[in-house]
């Protein structure tokens, strides 16, 4: 996508950099498609990873090849954003043979499948969710990874949460604790296409 037709990034952008800073980030998780389909495999409507993890959205061709069509104008968002960060050397996705040993390492996640993967249930909507179906949720997360969610309170947190566990065990070393479904990120046409989610490997 020519930079020129991108929505705008740029503060949500720099706003990332300075937490990045602030908190030696090393594995910067976005819930959002990072690039467009390749017209060169055989998932004709959408990028392996999405139908790898059964995501609800389908990221076709660009520059509009999305479904369902209200997912557009986040989905050009997600993808000018990772291509923002893709600017700089110091970061890189997961998967990329073109990539030198970066410092810090941007990818995509999806919470839902992080749930499904974890063995559990993933957390409902939003809209439907109570403050005891997030409590219960963020109980059944805690008992199954150790992880201390004592700040964690919101829906918005305990999604991220989830989001983030990959990336964090990435970050740590443990990939052997990491999947990443999809293809490798290639570039095609000035755009990045497929490319991986990031989720946490199956457990039983």
């Amino acid at each position: 996508m020519p930079l020129s037709g991108r929505p705008s990034v740029a503060p949500l952008t720099a706003w990332l950099r300075e937490m990045v800073e602030a908190h030696d980030v090393r594995c910067l998780c976005i819930d959002g498609p990072l690039g467009w389909r390749s017209p060169n495999t055989d998932s004709p409507h959408c990028r392996l990873s999405e139908r790898t993890v059964r995501a609800p959205g389908k990221t076709g061709l660009p520059p509009d090849g999305v479904k369902p069509r209200t997912y557009l104008g986040f989905t050009t968002f997600s993808i000018a954003l990772f291509a923002a960060f893709l600017e700089s050397a110091d970061w890189a996705l997961p998967g990329d043979p073109a990539a030198p040993s970066p410092a810090r390492v941007l990818t995509e996640c999806f919470p839902t499948a992080g749930w499904r993967a974890l063995g559990l249930s993933p957390l409902m909507a939003k809209g439907r969710a109570s403050v005891a179906d997030v409590q219960d949720a963020g109980a059944r997360l805690q008992v199954r990874t150790g992880i201390s969610l004592e700040q964690v309170r919101t829906h918005d947190q305990l999604q991220a949460v989830v989001g983030g566990i990959a990336g964090a065990w990435w970050a740590a070393g443990r990939t052997d604790r990491v999947q990443l479904a999809g293809a490798p990120p290639i570039r095609l046409d000035g755009s990045w296409r497929e490319g991986y989610i990031m989720i946490p490997a199956v457990t039983t």
